[in-house]
């Protein structure tokens, strides 16, 4: 089985990795963004000397946003020189004094006045006024603006949960001419990566006001949050009702039965009974002021309702996406009658068979409410390309990879664009940034990051979710990714390359930085110039490195991993990141993976151990990591490992168990 699969991997591997570039454009590099230019300091302010300071944080009290701001600001300044500051109210401040002044206003006597007004929701400014410095914002503004004074005024930076750079020195100076507007582009910023997700303070430092696996809270100035999140069909009209009622479900024509794939839009009991359900919802969750979006949402499968009815009305609202509009927005109305002056968003899906828009608009039926947020999903994109350039998708065959092909998705996100500005209702996009069904796997996407994020805003995009690896703390480059995807969210202009080198530097160490940096470069433009990239690609769908690619890429990893040893933080990191050239091989057959290797299966078990030492806790979307357990399966790829129910020949399910991953590592340390 091995020899056969190696054959095949091999022709698909000489396809695409040597006629592949001879048919198609030579595309260069870009990461994108305004190149970084460092800034220009003519005249210092002091504000810790000699391990001393004459400094006070003047705060605003009664804003626990604005404590969370300034906590940050003496840990950080205290770590960085020893000094901790002192802090008091800045109702009872002596204008006399030297004050890091937060969140209030009052006492600029009006030296603020211009920047202020400059301000909308979220927004801040720093600036110097008279040696005074003032950090002050909107909402959570205020605190994001002393996130900011951290990182960009005294050069801190904390890269994941569990590591800072902190320089350690007896002086700490900004530039006495600073004056610093910043606001957000999209009012929804949610970074669900899962080596972040799980940390509501390192969310909120870096600028982020939603999660899915916590709330942010009163703490860090609330958020923007769901009531439920998605595919919530399945719970407000739910599966339990199809007995008795199987046509509040969907008619499957092709099949002549009523099935519980989705629900049947235009049974007036269906929108009856959703109503209910989403008052309960709203109601339950009446005091917390941060859920202010009701998700109603299809299920996560193709199986629309094909019943005469909405059939009619797919017809004569032009497609499934208008039948869904029609029936959101008699939910939007109700919840606006049933919720006068309560800011409430109710969000739908283009997703599937709703991703198109309309073709034919019916103005005050299925064209969005003015309280409606339609989440388009980038799901069948290509991900190694910009959007806006390529029109390839998820399950495309092999041949059609070379061909031209229409950008259906950059049509559709303009359609909705519009059709969402013209009534005040809202575009928000559901973006994904990892292969679902091999997290380690290398996924050469960094490029298009903020190509994408860009594209979305110039099409009136308000939010965005970018799904990564949402089931532990791994997946190929995740801290890389999540921090990278955070910073552009805030700042979709901001130089992507830069903010690459810095983390790469400070997390792999100055050493070894460089080499990985140099695989990064190098896979990227191999994949861009050899194929297309999908979230849901077999390993085999995504092949674009022959041999003498991975011989030189083990190089780079192996000076990465000389640079890095001494430090065993870094070269852990390091070692992490070369997993996923790792599975790669394994997943391909090749290098120390070949059938022709006779240590083979002592590579597979070594690649297996240092996967679940370096942190790995599953391979694929929702399928916890389990030991491979005899030989016969040691020999098969990882990717069969990673589900052996689902992909293995002839698996013994009664020995496919979630690995007790602790209990492994205490044995193997």
């Amino acid at each position: 089985m091995a020899m056969l699969q190696s054959l095949f991997l091999g022709i698909i591997m000489f396809f695409q990795s040597f006629l592949m570039p001879l048919i198609s454009p030579d595309i260069p590099l870009a990461y994108g963004g305004n190149p970084y230019t460092p800034p220009v300091i003519t005249a210092w302010l002091p504000i810790v000397e000699d391990g001393e300071t004459d400094y006070v944080i003047a705060k605003k009290s009664g804003e626990p946003s604005i404590d969370s701001g300034v906590k940050w600001l003496v840990s950080f300044v205290e770590e960085m020189t020893g000094v901790k500051l002192g802090v008091i109210d800045a109702a009872s401040a002596d204008i006399n004094d030297k004050l890091i002044i937060v969140g209030d206003l009052a006492l600029a006597g009006g030296a603020l006045d211009s920047e202020a007004a400059q301000l909308t929701d979220e927004g801040f400014v720093k600036k110097v006024v008279d040696d005074d410095i003032f950090i002050y914002g909107i909402g959570r503004g205020t605190m994001y603006g002393c996130a900011d004074f951290i990182e960009q005024q005294l050069g801190c930076r904390w890269y994941t949960p569990s590591f800072k750079v902190i320089p350690k020195k007896a002086d700490a100076a900004i530039d006495k001419n600073l004056c610093d507007v910043q606001n957000t582009t999209l009012e929804y910023r949610n970074v669900f990566w899962a080596v972040i997700d799980r940390d509501p303070e390192f969310m909120a430092f870096h600028k982020l006001n939603s999660g899915v696996h916590v709330r942010l809270g009163e703490q860090y100035g609330w958020g923007v949050q769901y009531m439920d999140f998605c595919h919530t069909m399945e719970r407000l009209v739910p599966a339990s009702l199809f007995a008795e009622h199987p046509e509040y479900f969907s008619w499957r024509a092709d099949a002549n039965v009523w099935d519980t794939q989705q629900r049947c839009l235009t049974n007036p009991d269906v929108l009856a009974l959703t109503k209910q359900n989403v008052f309960a919802l709203i109601d339950s969750n009446i005091s917390n002021p941060d859920y202010k979006i009701v998700s109603v949402t299809q299920n996560d499968n193709g199986g629309v309702c094909q019943c005469a009815n909405c059939l009619a009305m797919d017809a004569k609202y032009g497609g499934p996406s208008g039948t869904n509009i029609w029936f959101v927005n008699q939910i939007a109305d109700a919840v606006k009658a049933k919720y006068p002056g309560r800011e409430l968003w109710i969000d739908t899906f283009a997703y599937d068979y709703t991703t198109p828009p309309p073709t034919v608009l019916v103005p005050g039926e299925n064209v969005p409410r003015d309280n409606v947020i339609v989440r388009l999903c980038s799901i069948g994109c290509c991900f190694t390309h910009p959007i806006e350039d390529c029109g390839h998708g998820r399950s495309e065959g092999m041949f059609e990879r070379f061909k031209a092909v229409p950008n259906n998705f950059a049509d559709y996100i303009k359609g909705w664009s519009e059709i969402c500005e013209d009534t005040g209702a809202k575009l928000y996009i559901w973006d994904y940034t990892t292969n679902f069904k091999f997290f380690a796997m290398p996924f050469p996407n960094l490029q298009v990051l903020s190509a994408n994020i860009n594209f979305f805003i110039d099409h009136n995009v308000y939010g965005i979710f970018e799904q990564g690896n949402t089931s532990g703390p791994n997946g190929e480059f995740a801290e890389l990714r999540a921090y990278l995807l955070a910073k552009l969210l805030w700042s979709p202009k901001a130089d992507a390359e830069y903010i690459i080198n810095e983390f790469m530097a400070a997390y792999y160490g100055e050493g070894a930085a460089p080499f990985i940096k140099e695989y990064l470069d190098a896979t990227a433009e191999k994949a861009m110039n050899t194929g297309h990239l999908h979230i849901f690609n077999r390993p085999d769908g995504n092949t674009y490195f022959s041999p003498s690619d991975l011989r030189a890429y083990d190089k780079l990893f192996d000076s990465a991993e000389a640079a890095a040893a001494g430090d065993p933080f870094r070269l852990d990191n390091v070692r992490r990141s070369r997993l996923s050239l790792r599975c790669y091989k394994a997943n391909m057959l090749m290098g120390e993976f070949s059938p022709l290797n006779l240590k083979r299966l002592e590579e597979s078990k070594k690649l297996f151990h240092d996967m679940v030492m370096l942190g790995i806790t599953q391979m694929e979307e929702g399928t916890p990591i389990s030991e491979p357990y005899s030989t016969y399966v040691w020999l098969h790829r990882p990717w069969d490992w990673a589900d052996m129910d689902a992909w293995l020949d002839f698996p013994d399910e009664s020995k496919i168990v979630p690995l007790d991953i602790e209990d492994y590592k205490a044995k193997h340390q």
